[in-house]
């Protein structure tokens, strides 16, 4: 009798769960589609728009450095100085270029007295040959003397010529207007030939330099427009043009120098001065969808796209080509026409029946 009762309890007990399943999966076939918010797929050209931070800088830096060596005498150039065009900079010590002068001038002279005492021996020599009292070997030896004597002076005028330029080398003169950037000697110190001493940053026109990325260098096109605005005022800008760019990476930071003419660039820009570069490059088709329409497939972008004829959800993978404050802008993996859900995504799976409005066409 137990038995029995044992066996008639466990048959209901089965029952009653067949029973609860089956309401459970009458329940779930039930359940009415999410409304869900979804936007139509219409690819469109979108330009990438660039910002790189740089600096202002003078389209011409020269170094500046003596042409002999020397003792330095004076040094009048200091950092941030605005010079002219032929100002005094610097001074080396001249007395030992001065004693040069002295003796080619002293040479000079010599050679100039010998080559007129050559002149008169030769017209005497020719004068009495006239008169047929000195064989013609006298007055040949005459004029070869003279010949030697007036070399020997054109040769002790260029030796005077370059000890005066010798010392007109021991001044060191900007050779335009520009502000000095940089100063290397102070007086009292010796300096070579052609080391560097001052450097200039040329007055007369301004460029921007940037350090932008391989990636970056590589897309800009040479004949891009470039904004260029201050980083401190952003009203007070410039649309310039690049004017060269580095060919090789720098070695320690990997990027590229860009470097963008300002023409007609305001005295604001000062040499310096930061400011920030904007670029837009060529669109190309792209898909903006709102940021709050990604999910993830198996760790790679993804969105929810509504199959037409069944209501279904789809997880699409896609290609993203860059990101925005707000926006994804999807490369490849949707098609024209495509439902995307563009909100709540966190909530839904594949599979999913869905109700939804066409919504409105991406742009």
């Amino acid at each position: 009798m137990t038995l029995l009762k044992t066996i008639l309890a466990c048959s209901l007990a089965g029952s009653l769960g067949l029973a609860l399943v089956g309401c459970r999966e009458a329940k779930q076939l039930e359940e009415p589609p999410r409304p869900v918010r979804t936007i139509i797929i219409k690819p469109s050209a979108i330009g990438e728009e660039l910002a790189q931070t740089g600096e202002i800088q003078a389209e011409v830096e020269t170094d500046l450095g003596f042409r002999i060596a020397g003792r330095v005498a004076t040094r009048s150039a200091e950092i941030g100085a605005t010079v002219s065009k032929g100002q005094v900079l610097a001074t080396l010590d001249p007395s030992d270029v001065q004693n040069e002068v002295r003796t080619a001038e002293a040479e000079m002279m010599s050679a100039k007295a010998a080559e007129q005492l050559a002149r008169s021996s030769l017209d005497r020599q020719r004068s009495l040959f006239e008169k047929q009292f000195v064989a013609r070997a006298r007055v040949e030896e005459a004029e070869a003397n003279w010949r030697a004597a007036n070399a020997r002076l054109d040769v002790t005028k260029s030796g005077l010529l370059t000890a005066r330029n010798k010392l007109t080398y021991t001044e060191l003169r900007a050779p335009d207007d520009a502000i000095v950037s940089a100063v290397a000697v102070n007086a009292g110190q010796v300096v070579d030939a052609g080391q560097s001493a001052i450097k200039l940053a040329s007055t007369h026109k301004r460029v921007a330099v940037f350090n932008v990325s391989e990636r970056l260098n590589a897309a800009v096109p040479l004949d891009a427009k470039v904004e260029v605005a201050l980083v401190s005022d952003p009203s007070i800008k410039v649309v310039g043009t690049i004017r060269d760019a580095s060919p090789t990476a720098d070695a320690a930071t990997r990027t590229y120098r860009v470097r963008i003419d300002l023409p007609d660039a305001p005295p604001a820009m000062t040499l310096g001065a930061a400011v920030v570069g904007h670029l837009v490059l060529s669109s190309r088709p792209l898909i903006a969808l709102p940021a709050s329409a990604l999910t993830s497939v198996e760790d790679k972008p993804a969105v929810f796209v509504v199959q037409p004829t069944s209501h279904e959800l789809l997880a699409k993978p896609i290609v993203v080509a860059r990101y925005t404050a707000d926006q994804v802008l999807v490369e490849s993996g949707l098609s024209e026409g495509d439902a995307v859900v563009t909100a709540g995504v966190s909530k839904l799976r594949p599979g999913q029946k869905v109700a939804y409005d066409a919504g409105q066409v991406a742009k």
